[in-house]
């Protein structure tokens, strides 16, 4: 049975799309900006509006997920990758989304901001981490 916590019922799919991917995008954009891209270019790279970049680095867009320590890192890992190939920045941002998948922080971002019915990930491919054998608190 699903329990309600005075939470809307979201499937993964809603919170991939209105909440995992602004945080990537975020994350990416930033980090290149940080690196020294120039926002329009990153825009460009990135297929976004100029004012969405803006509203990235101003905390305006995609602030509704506080990235962790662990994401960070994974962003970090691919900005200097990039800068020297932009053209695999898709690779980069795949890469990052399949670890926010493995590595449990899918499922908690899930969790926080919808019901989700009992043992949800043995149920869901965004939560294949738990019969992999990575735990998650």
């Amino acid at each position: 049975m699903l329990k309600i916590l005075n939470k809307k019922l979201l499937f993964p799919q809603e919170i991939e799309v209105w909440y995992v991917l602004p945080a990537l995008r975020k994350a990416f954009a930033i980090g290149l900006i940080n690196a020294g891209m120039p926002q329009k270019r990153v825009a460009q790279l990135m297929s976004i509006t100029e004012a969405a970049v803006s509203q990235y680095k101003n905390d305006k867009r995609a602030h509704e997920i506080a990235i962790n320590s662990e994401l960070t890192e994974e962003v970090k890992k691919s900005i200097p990758k990039i800068m020297k190939n932009t053209e695999i920045l898709f690779q980069e941002m795949m890469r990052v989304s399949e670890f926010i998948k493995t590595s449990g922080l899918f499922c908690k971002i899930h969790r926080s901001k919808s019901s989700t019915p009992k043992d949800c990930e043995k149920m869901c491919a965004y939560g294949s981490h738990a019969s992999a054998g990575v735990h998650h608190g």
